[in-house]
């Protein structure tokens, strides 16, 4: 049976939303200009607006075409960590016509990936990005753990997530193959109860789990 498709405009419509809606509470957080969460809405704007302009193009274009404008548009200086995930993304998508859940949660790697937990390096260190965090906050355990490679490994989600164990044997023994188990796995750890993004205690992993917690709700609702 085949996964369903996504829309990416959807999702990032899903997670503008949810951005909008608790941008002050990321301003709070950010105690250098106080307008990490305005930034974000805006730059949420800009991509999901770039991504329904492109929506009859590859994933990988509008992607690609979603950083460029980013890139070029975007406010505040996380704008050119976020260009440079969706970049990172479409070469990973290259050659797909649709998306899956599993795609989907790649990319969410890719994106968050390449922004760093903190300062202005250029590329974020071992167990510095905003991806680690995330998983982090969702699954309790050190965001080390998380590999560097491109792409999810499994051995290494679980335990990372190890609250997310018992979805994967479960999504296993309904039939789910190994990605897509792992893919639930980890939708399941960042929709939990336990995870609040607004407790991560900085804006840029505040913005990175509300984002990635909106867009993986997004796409049950859409399973």
């Amino acid at each position: 049976m085949s996964q369903p498709t996504f829309e990416l405009g959807d999702l990032f419509g899903a997670a503008l939303q949810a951005m909008t809606a608790q941008r002050q509470e990321i301003n709070a957080l950010d105690g250098y200009n106080g307008n990490h969460g305005d930034n974000m809405v805006e730059n949420l704007r800009l991509i999901t607006e770039s991504l329904q302009e492109k929506s009859s193009q590859t994933p990988a274009e509008a992607l690609g075409y979603a950083s460029q404008q980013l890139q070029s548009q975007g406010r505040g200086g996380t704008s050119q960590y976020y260009a440079r995930g969706l970049s990172q993304a479409a070469e990973q998508l290259h050659g797909r016509s649709s998306l899956d859940g599993n795609d989907v949660t790649s990319l969410l790697q890719s994106l968050l990936g390449a922004i760093p937990s903190q300062g202005h390096q250029p590329q974020p260190q071992a167990g510095g990005s905003v991806f680690e965090q995330v998983l982090g906050m969702a699954g309790g355990q050190p965001p080390q753990a998380m590999p560097q490679e491109s792409g999810l490994d499994l051995d290494d989600v679980l335990n990372t997530l190890l609250p997310a164990g018992l979805a994967f044997l479960q999504a296993k023994q309904s039939g789910a193959d190994t990605a897509s188990a792992a893919s639930q796995a980890l939708m399941s750890a960042l929709m939990g109860e336990q995870m609040n993004p607004l407790q991560a205690g900085t804006p840029r992993a505040a913005a990175g789990g509300l984002i990635a917690q909106s867009i993986l709700q997004a796409l049950a609702t859409r399973r």
